[in-house]
Formats: C-alpha cells, structure tokens, sequence
C-alpha cells in the first residue's frame, strides 16, 4: 500500500504540475515575488482543502464512483448531466490553451522557405501538434502510455539541467521587487487557481487506493504540497533570474511564451539556456496535452455510450480533438486567455461542487469523518471560488490591472 500511496502522490503532483508552469512567469513578471509566493501558498491551503472534502465524499460512494456518479448520489441525474457537461467544458478550454500553446512554441520550427507571416506558422504548428498527438491518443491507451513516458522522464530532466543553469545567473536582490499594481494579484487569480487543478483525478486514486480514505487523504495533502514546492522553485529560479523590468518590457511586445523565452536569451545571454527552456514548455505542453485529452475521451466514450451512439476510436478522435483545433486555429494566440477561461470552470469542480456534496453528505451521514473547519470552512471557500469567477468572467467591470500577455 505504501508503493501506491507513493504512486497516488506522484499522479497527483503529475496531473498538476504541466504547462500551468508555463502561464506562471508571464501572470506574474509585474506581481514580484512575495506576492507570488503569496498567491501560491492561499490557492495550496483553499485547493488543498477542497481535495479533502473530495476525500470525505468518497466514503460514502462505491470505490469506482467518478465525480459525476457521486454528483448524481445527491443530486440526480439532472446533476450528474450538469456535472459531466460542465467536465467536458472544462477539458475542452484546457485543450484548446494547450494547442495554441503549442504553436506559439514550435512555430519558428517552419521552414522559412515557406515565407509564412508569424501568426499563419502559429496556425500550422498548432494543428501539426495537434493531429500528431491526437493520432497517437486515438490509437490507444498503450501508445499514450509509451508517448507520455518517454516525454515525462524528459520533461524531469530537462527541468533538473534548466534549473541548475538558471541559479548559476541567479540574484536574491531580484526577489525584492514589490509589484506594479496590489490589484494584479486579483487578477492573475483564474490562471494561478488553474495550475493547482489536480481534483479530478480524485475518483482514480481513491480507486488505486481501494478505498482507503485515510491514504486518500494524506496523498492530496503530499501531492499537492508537492505542487506548492515545485511551484516555488520555479517562480524563484525564474523571478531571481529575470529583473522585473526587463522582464515587463520584453513581454509587453510579445506577451507569449516565445516571448517569455526571448526574456531569458537576452538577461542570461544564453542561447543554450533559451533552448533549454522552449525544450521544457513543449515536453511540459505534450504531458498535459496527453493527459487531459486521455481523460476528454474517456468522456465523450460514456457519453456516446449513454447515448447508445458508436464509439469507435474514429469518432471519439474526432468529437475530442476538432472543436479545441477549430478554437486554436481560428485564436491562435489565446493561450492565457483559454487558460484563465478554463480557471473560471474548475473554480466549479474544484470548490464549488466539493463543498455542496460535503454539505449534502454532511446531513445525510452526520456520524461520518469530516474535514476539520465546520460550515465556516466551507463558506468562506465558496465565497474566494465567487470572486474567481467574477475577476475571471468580468474583469472589465472590475477596472483591474490587467497582468502581462
């Protein structure tokens, strides 16, 4: 049990810990780092939390109970129908960042005999990246499986070897930077909440787990400090590498993750470290890509399963793959926005509908174990998932800074 205790946290930190990454250094170059560190540490408390409440429901449910049977469990199948629709949103907003990402990263990869403008290579590099990996998840689970190792066990180290070159250029003087604007940390929240988006992959590991709620428990609470730690290695690495300024400025012409690239060529003055880093946000790029388009498919199987439609690899490939590469094609350049977009769903999944199934389980099953913070706890969670979807869903009403890229 404890080998897959250490696998449950490792799928944890692994679900997390991906292209969010990437988003972190262009929402944050105008915050400084205390802020960040900050920001960082409330989303690990609140997100945390909320994977313990997840932890509590499941005692109550058969091992194998996914989020929306449990939904269902309490809420019917109009819940359960609400749930699923509002998972497939969410992946496919996930998706369609992913696939702009990609582009964004692998364009200057076109031959330029082909005399392509910037953003028309964007477009088809994000559509290679999409259909090459797509084919490879339409295939099947065991190519998935290979692909995803091979690039995870790169991603590792070409984190180890990035990290290493960039404290060698680091300066603690450039952590001292205060931020631009207080409000900037409002509005970086969808983003930043986004990155900690490791709950629905909960069902999976209390099922790994085989039921065990205590182990349940203390995985969350080891992945997802995990998650804060990385997360705080790398704003450090990259916030005392990168002056403040230099940094805004770079960003302000190409608020991309080229441009975070370009960023780090010129303050290192290292083409070696640029590499390095454009190597990592594609291999960080493809995991997440893999991940969440193994579990969209999934999805969209039990949907045409309900549905008693055909679900041949054919066309769930194409219901899981052409509206996200139709977005990205037609937004090449939406990136961040497609990722703060899909902050604002998982403020949902990750808050909202943890805390409604512990309240309903709560008075359902009074003599059960429960998370320690009674109703105060669980308000105060659903009014910071409030202020997520608003900053996220009206920032102009707001009048908030607007964070860079």
């Amino acid at each position: 049990m404890k080998s897959r205790l250490f696998g449950s946290t490792l799928i944890i930190a692994g679900t997390a810990v991906g292209a969010g990454m990437l988003a972190m250094p262009l929402t944050s170059a105008q915050m400084g780092f205390g802020m960040t560190f900050i920001l960082l540490f409330s989303l690990w408390i609140l997100l945390t939390f909320t994977a313990l409440l997840y932890a509590e429901v499941h005692q109550y449910s058969p091992i194998d109970a996914g989020i929306a049977t449990i939904t269902e469990q309490y809420f019917g199948i109009t819940g359960r129908l609400v749930v699923n629709f509002i998972l497939l949103f969410f992946m496919y907003a996930v998706l369609t960042a992913y696939i702009t990402g990609s582009g964004n990263l692998l364009f200057n990869l076109i031959p330029k005999s082909f005399n392509l403008d910037p953003v028309k290579a964007q477009k088809i590099a994000a559509l290679l990246f999409a259909i090459l990996f797509g084919t490879i998840i339409t295939i099947g689970i065991a190519l998935s499986d290979m692909t995803n190792r091979l690039f995870f066990t790169l991603k590792v180290i070409s984190f180890i070897v990035l990290l290493y070159l960039l404290f060698g250029k680091f300066s603690f003087s450039n952590l001292h930077y205060a931020p631009t604007n207080n409000l900037l940390v409002i509005s970086a929240l969808p983003v930043f909440f986004m990155t900690f988006g490791f709950h629905i992959c909960t069902p999976t590991i209390n099922e790994y787990l085989q039921g065990d709620h205590q182990k349940l428990k203390l995985a969350a609470i080891l992945g997802s400090t995990g998650i804060f730690l990385i997360y705080i290695i790398w704003q450090m690495a990259t916030h005392g590498v990168l002056k403040q300024g230099d940094l805004v400025a770079i960003l302000n012409k190409d608020p991309s993750l080229n441009g975070l690239i370009t960023a780090f060529e010129i303050t290192t003055g290292s083409k070696t470290i640029s590499e390095i880093v454009r190597v990592f946000s594609v291999l960080a790029l493809t995991t997440s890509y893999i991940g969440v388009s193994l579990g969209l498919s999934n999805a969209v199987k039990d949907l045409l399963a309900h549905f008693n439609l055909s679900k041949s690899n054919l066309m769930v490939g194409a219901i899981t793959f052409i509206p996200p590469i139709i977005v990205g094609f037609t937004y090449p350049t939406i990136f961040l926005s497609a990722f703060a977009f899909a902050g604002v769903i998982f403020a949902f999944i990750g808050v909202i509908l943890p805390v409604l199934l512990v309240y309903k389980a709560r008075k359902k099953y009074p003599d059960g174990k429960r998370v320690k913070g009674g109703n105060i706890s669980l308000i105060l969670a659903l009014l910071f998932a409030a202020v997520i979807i608003f900053v996220g869903s009206f920032p102009e009403l707001l009048n908030l800074p607007s964070v860079v890229g």
